[in-house]
Parts: C-alpha cells; sequence; structure tokens
C-alpha cells in the first residue's frame, strides 16, 4: 500500500540528538556547544535562527552552519524545516517549553489559558450541520466501532463507556491483545466507526478509515488541528485544538467535544424510549455494584 509524503517524512525523520549520539569525530569547542544545546533542547532547532543559536551556544553563525552539516543536514534550512514539522505532528521533544521555574501561579495561568483558548478555538470552528448528522447515525447506527491508538485511546474508552450507557452494541477496538480486522469485518452501511485520532497517530488508523470508505462505512472523525484537511477523510469531521502550554499536548477541547456529543445523544427521543440508562441504574442497585 503507498504511503503518503507525511508518513515517509515521520518514518525517514532522525531527531538531532540521535544524530549527534552517532557522531564519532571530537568537536571543536564551538561545536560541542551547540551540541550540548540541542541536544537537552531540541525545540530551538525549530523556533531559533542559526544567528539566535550561535548566540545562546557562545558559537558563531559560521559553527552552527558546520555542526548543522556535520551531523548530516545540506543546510540550516533543511534541518529547520524537518524540525517544524516534527513540532507539527506531535513530537514532544519538539514542543515549545515556557522558561517557567517550578509551580508558580504564572505556570498555572498559562496553562489555563491556553486550555480555554483551546476550547473556544474548536466550538468556533464547531460545523452544528456536521455535529447533527453524525449524531443521527450515531442513534440509528445497528452498531458502533470506536476506535483509538496511543493517547487516542484512553479518549475512545470514555466515549464508548458512555455511548454503552445509551445504545446496544458499542465496542472499542482495538480489544487488548487483539488485531482489529476481525471486528470490523461484518460491519456494513448500517453501522458507524469512530475514529479518535490525535497526534502522534499509527499508520493503521488511515488505513481503518480508507477501508470503511471503502464498503461503505459511515465514519466519525475527531483529530487535532495540526492534522491537514486532506488528511482523515471520513464522512464527519471535528477537529480540536490540542496544543499544549508546554511539551505535551491539551486534551481539554476533544473531552469538551465528547461531552458534548454523549449529552446531546442521550436526549434524542429514541435514546430516552430506549431506557437503557435507567436499566442500568436499576442493575447497579440490584446487585449493589454502587
Amino acid at each position: 500500500m503507498k504511503k503518503n509524503s507525511s508518513d515517509k517524512k515521520k518514518m525517514e525523520f532522525k531527531p538531532i540528538d540521535e544524530r549527534i549520539e552517532g557522531l564519532t569525530e571530537t568537536l571543536p569547542d564551538s561545536e560541542r556547544k551547540l551540541a550540548e544545546l540541542l541536544s537537552t533542547r531540541q525545540v530551538l532547532l525549530a523556533t531559533h535562527s542559526a544567528t539566535e543559536l550561535a548566540a545562546m551556544a557562545g558559537s558563531s553563525k559560521a559553527a552552527v552552519t558546520r555542526f548543522i552539516q556535520r551531523v548530516g543536514y545540506r543546510s540550516f534550512a533543511e534541518a529547520r524545516r524537518e524540525a517544524r514539522e516534527a513540532q507539527c505532528w506531535g513530537s514532544p521533544s519538539f514542543q515549545f517549553v515556557p522558561d517557567l521555574s517550578g509551580v508558580s501561579e504564572e505556570a498555572f495561568s498559562d496553562h489555563l489559558q491556553r486550555d480555554l483558548e483551546n476550547i473556544t478555538r474548536t466550538f468556533e470552528r464547531l460545523n452544528p450541520r456536521t455535529v447533527e448528522r453524525a449524531i443521527d447515525k450515531m442513534v440509528c447506527a445497528r452498531r458502533i466501532a470506536v476506535v483509538g491508538y496511543r493517547n487516542s485511546q484512553a479518549f475512545a474508552q470514555y466515549f464508548a463507556r458512555q455511548l454503552v450507557l445509551l445504545k446496544d452494541h458499542v465496542s472499542l477496538l482495538p480489544q487488548a491483545g487483539q488485531t482489529i480486522g476481525e471486528d470490523l469485518a461484518g460491519f456494513s452501511s448500517e453501522d458507524m466507526t469512530i475514529i479518535l485520532a490525535f497526534r502522534r497517530r499509527v499508520p493503521i488508523v488511515d488505513q481503518i478509515i480508507r477501508h470503511a470508505r471503502r464498503i461503505n462505512i459511515p465514519v466519525l472523525v475527531l483529530t487535532d488541528a495540526a492534522t491537514t484537511s486532506n488528511e482523515l477523510a471520513g464522512d464527519w469531521r471535528i477537529v480540536c485544538e490540542t496544543r499544549g502550554s508546554a511539551e505535551f499536548d491539551s486534551y481539554a477541547a476533544p473531552m469538551s467535544i465528547l461531552n458534548l456529543l454523549v449529552s446531546t445523544i442521550a436526549l434524542r427521543p429514541e435514546i430516552l424510549s430506549s431506557n437503557r440508562l435507567r436499566s442500568a441504574e436499576r442493575l447497579h442497585g440490584a446487585l449493589n455494584e454502587l
């Protein structure tokens, strides 16, 4: 199966700290300082110019150029472009880390502000018609598969558990220790696949979506703002802002969206009439579970 260009870039990507570790020659002092700086703060390659890096390392622009070529890049521009691509698809080493020491009110404020901005931007771009149509399908679907890998698996698990309270035949995929092909084998246009694909996602996610579209399984995709519009082409697509205040992504906006979806579904007449939630609550009492 042909891989797209972004997949190839990720596979070929070699972080600069690995390039530095692979050097067998002794570095001049001016380049050694750069190596020490970039080994621990790779993000600087994406955010700073060669002149700025030289100043930070107490080196020179010429030394930066020599060092960059020594570790295998043709030019500083190429190194910075690769670092920015890694920053876009989610490598934690290339995320901006604020210069805040320890726990502080300023750190709390920055973190809160980022989450609030993420939620605001996510809902500003949210298309009510897209949400309505996706919910219509979720309500009437015979079966629903909720798919998530890596970080997305935790959110897929949360969403699947909420849907189980409202509908029959909801599955979290892949199941522990299993592959996904067996579970999707019987799915058709009467069913639905919900895919949570926040960066950094594994290649099989794209393959699952292509398979579903090929055999007309409706697909809802929830993804991040760094994913381009021509990637992960589901029937419905909800884009969430996930850029964090430091190295790791923030999932405040995706959780808010998932809560919106399940809360809206719960109020649909078809769901209310099924009384599944009420039955579950009665069983909790009968089984003395809570």
